[in-house]
Parts: structure tokens; C-alpha cells; sequence
């Protein structure tokens, strides 16, 4: 199981909210858990199916009408089972 962030910055002169509301709507409709915050997105799964669907939100965001798109991932890729929830859990107990 695997966590990743990442963010999609459309390069573009006018309102982002198009094109990262496309590219999100990718990751709503991909079945995996995840979570929205103000400067990336948080998503769990396997590998694979995390590097597709932020492939496809990439993309989604260039459909849109982006005529440059720069998506930064990172991946935290554990042999133990983890989630969201337990990366957070200190954190959110320390609130």
C-alpha cells in the first residue's frame, strides 16, 4: 500500500479553478481514498493505481483547456500496511 501527495499548477493567465476542478474530479471518480487540502492532494492504494490516476488528473487538467500543466508527486511506498488515517493520527491528536 502506498500514500502519495501531489499538486497540479495549470501554467495559465486566468482563473485555475477549471482545470484543477477536472483534475479532481479524476481523483473523485478513481475509487481511492483520498484528501483535498488547499495546496495538494493526498491519495492511497497500490502503486500503480495511484501513478494512473494522477496521470489522468494530469491529463484531465491539459482536456480542460491548460495549455501547460506541472503535476510534482511524492510517494511514500511502505512494505506495512498504512493508511491516511494513521499517517494523521498523532498529528491529529496533538490538535
Amino acid at each position: 500500500m502506498a500514500i502519495a501527495e501531489f499538486s497540479i499548477t495549470p501554467v495559465v493567465g486566468e482563473e485555475l479553478t477549471p482545470y484543477i476542478d477536472a483534475a479532481i474530479d479524476v481523483v473523485k471518480n478513481s475509487g481511492l481514498k483520498y484528501e483535498i487540502d488547499a495546496l495538494s492532494t493526498t491519495i492511497e492504494g497500490e502503486l500503480d493505481q495511484i501513478l494512473t490516476v494522477v496521470g489522468d488528473a494530469h491529463r484531465a487538467a491539459i482536456r480542460a483547456g491548460a495549455r501547460r500543466v506541472v503535476t510534482a508527486l511524492q510517494i511514500d511506498d511502505k512494505w506495512v500496511e498504512t493508511s491516511i488515517e494513521e499517517q494523521l493520527e498523532g498529528y491529529r491528536a496533538s490538535l
